[in-house]
């Protein structure tokens, strides 16, 4: 064998270490609580707006929103009538549809029957967002695209119902890996391209692009014309925002850099959240990021405190 072939296969075998060698599920555990927490948190925030999302007289009405619809896939008022028969009235099946829908997230969240609780959630969840696709913002396609992964990847693997009463094994696993590495891919591609598109915007070019988010009323939380006398703030929070994201793909990998970028990362949504009043948005995409690159670093720094907490108090009472 040459030494090029060596080399090749030494990378082969680096390759498949990196996607496929056993590791813990705690990531996508995480990832599930995370992202099942901040759903049944909208739900809480929704629950007395059902009658005007989805209901026979709401806010759009079903010949207006029917059109913009996917014909493919059911919806409220179509699981509704199939429910008539039965004498329950729209209302009520509006509102049965909710309850299953979060008792799923709940059953997801304590990963109870997890695969099972993350399908039925998915479901339901497409059936609301095909109902109300006029409501629908960037939160729903993230919270969609999340619950698939949660009833795909092994994510009541850890820290689960399921785990504690030997339904699942909470063992390393390939399977584990292989998810992890699906979901950090997919967050480099959307933080990459995300910041590319950007960067190819003239109103990000000139730094000017918070300013004018922020001066429309639906955005800015508070009174942001000051910035008006300091312009240098917007340019350089402006072109921050395309450092993070650009950065993303090559600065969240390497070891060195990975623990700043997580936090550079959950710095910008907590400002998008705080400034944009976008909480549920940046709460998501902090979930994803910290579950899929910080778990692991913040797990490390807690095992390691915990062995120096041990270690002290005999390095501080030596032996007489």
């Amino acid at each position: 064998m040459t030494s090029n072939s060596a080399a090749s296969l030494s990378a082969g075998q680096r390759l498949a270490a990196f996607i496929s060698a056993p590791s813990s599920a705690g990531p996508l555990a995480v990832f599930r609580i995370g992202v099942a927490s901040l759903l049944l948190v909208q739900a809480w925030t929704l629950a007395d707006s059902l009658p005007e999302l989805f209901g026979e007289r709401g806010l759009v009405p079903s010949s207006v929103s029917r059109s913009m619809a996917s014909p493919w896939v059911p919806r409220v008022d179509a699981v509704a009538g199939a429910l008539a028969p039965l004498g329950i009235s729209q209302a009520a099946g509006v509102q049965g549809l909710a309850v299953l829908y979060v008792v799923a997230l709940v059953g997801l969240l304590l990963g109870i029957r997890t695969r099972l609780s993350a399908v039925v959630a998915w479901v339901v969840h497409t059936v609301l967002m095909n109902s109300g696709n006029f409501f629908a913002y960037g939160v729903e396609t993230f919270a969609h695209i999340s619950l698939f992964y949660c009833a795909v990847m092994p994510v009541g693997a850890a820290f689960s119902h399921d785990v504690s009463t030997g339904r699942l094994s909470g063992a390393p696993s390939a399977a584990a890996t292989l998810s992890l590495r699906v979901l950090q891919v997919h967050l480099c591609i959307i933080y990459g391209t995300t910041g590319v598109e950007k960067a190819l915007g003239p109103v990000w070019q000139d730094g000017t692009a918070l300013w004018e988010v922020l001066m429309q009323p639906q955005y800015g939380q508070f009174d942001f014309a000051w910035l008006a006398s300091v312009p240098w703030v917007v340019k350089l929070a402006t072109w921050s925002t395309l450092v993070v994201e650009v950065g993303y793909v090559v600065c969240i990998w390497p070891r060195s850099t990975r623990g700043l970028w997580v936090l550079m990362t959950l710095g910008m949504h907590l400002g998008i959240a705080v400034m944009m009043g976008l909480w549920l948005f940046s709460g998501m995409m902090a979930v994803l990021t910290f579950a899929a690159f910080g778990w692991n670093l913040f797990a490390e720094a807690l095992s390691a405190r915990a062995r120096a907490a041990v270690v002290l108090p005999f390095h501080s009472h030596p032996a007489r």
